[in-house]
């Protein structure tokens, strides 16, 4: 691991809550988000550092966000990926999802799984299950 562990984790975590509550309108980074929220009981200087690029990032995109359209059509669109094994320490697989009514994103995930797949192909069904499950949710 890069970096050593900060003294005092509080603003690190206080940051990170402050992401994770604004990925509600902000799908660009909740990826990141994701990532850097599995690293609240020991965080490091790395990534105290990637929460700081976060937020120079959200202050340069302040009018980015959520656009939906009056004009587009009503014509669900769901897409789903998942990446086997990404995680180097434990070698568990993350999956996500993006849900569009017309050209508006409606709802979007990324999750990392519990289990660890012993295929690709298992980790991408699971995210396929994952994903077909919201769509029946919101139809």
């Amino acid at each position: 691991m890069d970096g050593t562990i900060l003294d005092n984790p509080t603003l690190y975590r206080q940051l990170v809550g402050g992401l994770v509550y604004l990925t509600v309108i902000r799908p660009d980074i909740a990826y990141l988000v994701h990532v850097l929220s599995q690293f609240l009981s020991a965080p490091r200087t790395t990534h105290y550092s990637a929460v700081l690029c976060i937020l120079r990032y959200i202050k340069g995109t302040l009018f980015h966000g959520l656009y939906f359209s009056a004009h587009s059509s009503l014509s669900l669109q769901a897409y789903s990926d998942a990446d086997w094994a990404g995680d180097p320490i434990d070698r568990r697989s993350t999956t996500g999802y993006c849900l569009f009514l017309g050209d508006s994103l409606i709802s979007w995930r990324a999750k990392k799984q519990t289990f660890t797949a012993r295929s690709s192909t298992k980790i991408k069904n699971r995210a396929l299950t994952d994903t077909t499950a919201k769509v029946i949710l919101i139809r």
